[in-house]
């Protein structure tokens, strides 16, 4: 079995326009805690890369924060793993 691995993530950029900013200040808050989860759930597979563009995600015009949070900490883990599902 490998030990843990770790995950340096240098800086995110998100564009949240058109969310209101309590939804995305509390997404942002969320994020290390959901992305955290994303990852630990397929620890194998986590590609070594410079940069990572995870696309977008459709959300509701007054989305809920953690459900927020966890669409883009699930978009980023899938990039990072290559894209698999």
């Amino acid at each position: 079995m490998n030990g843990p691995r770790r995950v340096h993530i240098d800086r995110l950029e998100l564009d949240l326009r058109g969310i209101s900013a309590e939804t995305a200040e509390a997404a942002a808050r969320a994020l290390g805690p959901a992305l955290a989860q994303a990852l630990a759930s397929h620890r194998a597979g986590i590609a070594g890369t410079e940069r990572v563009d995870a696309g977008r995600i459709a959300s509701p015009a007054a989305p809920d924060a953690r459900h927020l949070a966890t669409g883009i900490a699930r978009r980023v883990a899938q990039s990072l793993r290559g894209g698999e599902q």
